[in-house]
């Protein structure tokens, strides 16, 4: 597929107020018809909001959209995301997203917002000219410290336990890389909250008593981070955590060269692919990978030993990190 270009994004019609206020999300003003307690509240310019969500029917797309996956389909620069049971999304250009809810679920409802916060916000990502990264950042020393891997690997619990020893949290499972300016790459904060099951929470001696699960029926929670950095950072370095099952199996090795430049760091890479992207994507890591060593870390399912892990996570960035 030929490379698409960022889309256009002119400045969407405004009819209505944000219920509690217009919403900062990587510098963008963020007009919304339910509550985004996870974003900041504007305090830019008077500008126009650049992107707007409301709540309304959407109708599925026709029999001539190109088909991603059962739940994701596309055409031009339309794109319907349908979540059962949850919402169905859908993204015009990078300026407009529209949610229908599900029968029985709440506009305001978390769930919404869990995956909003994904697929949505990684397709806005590549349509305004980011990179979404699928890595939790803390920062360290002024730079911003990835731990990244695949879903389950503990990205949210370390960095929990990095914010523990005050490490102030950048970003939970989602952030952006911007490389407007190629020899300066930026890690773009994006909500101060952590998504954690109950049992790390509790490892942590954090109360999740009172708060609503990031979906019905799951034992994780979205927490509030009062710690939290809203500056953009340079990269210093990116953890790949990869779970094994052996004690042999645990130990570091740095990735170069190829290897470096994997497209799971980027959230939902395969999408963007389909969208057009992979040029976009590649030119988008060479920068952060020539700024930031990348380390693989195999580590055990084993929260008792999350004390230690964070100690030899701080150690490895120590020491890796290119000035």
């Amino acid at each position: 597929m030929n490379e698409m270009p960022v889309q256009p994004t002119p400045a969407p019609p405004v009819d209505a107020p944000s219920p509690d206020g217009d919403r900062d999300l990587f510098g963008w003003r963020v007009r919304a018809d339910l509550p985004l307690p996870e974003l900041p509240v504007w305090a830019g310019d008077g500008r126009a909001p650049d992107i707007l969500i409301r709540v309304a029917a959407v109708s599925p797309l026709d029999d001539g959209a190109q088909v991603f996956s059962p739940r994701i389909r596309f055409i031009e620069a339309t794109l319907c995301f349908d979540v059962p049971d949850v919402a169905r999304y859908r993204v015009d250009g990078g300026h407009l997203v529209t949610i229908e809810a599900a029968r029985g679920i709440a506009a305001d409802a978390p769930e919404i917002r869990l995956f909003f916060f994904g697929t949505v916000l990684a397709v806005l990502c590549f349509r305004r000219g980011l990179i979404p990264l699928h890595a939790s950042a803390v920062a360290l020393d002024g730079r911003a410290l990835l731990l990244s891997g695949e879903s389950g690997t503990g990205k949210s619990t370390l960095a929990a336990a990095l914010l523990a020893r005050g490490y102030p949290l950048l970003s939970d499972d989602l952030c952006a890389l911007d490389v407007s300016c190629p020899d300066k790459p930026m890690i773009l904060p994006c909500t101060a909250h952590l998504k954690l099951w109950g049992d790390a929470a509790a490892r942590l001696g954090i109360a999740t008593d009172g708060m609503t699960p990031v979906r019905r029926h799951l034992d994780k929670f979205r927490i509030p981070v009062r710690s939290a950095s809203d500056a953009p950072l340079g990269p210093g370095t990116i953890i790949r955590l990869k779970r094994v099952t052996r004690a042999e199996q645990v130990g570091t090795r740095p990735l170069l060269g190829a290897e470096a430049l994997c497209y799971d760091l980027i959230h939902r890479f395969r999408l963007g692919i389909a969208l057009g992207y992979q040029s976009t994507m590649l030119t988008a890591l060479a920068p952060l990978v020539r700024s930031a060593p990348i380390i693989q870390l195999n580590r055990r399912d084993d929260l008792g030993a999350l004390p230690d892990l964070a100690d030899h996570v701080i150690r490895l960035a120590r020491d890796e990190r290119r000035d």
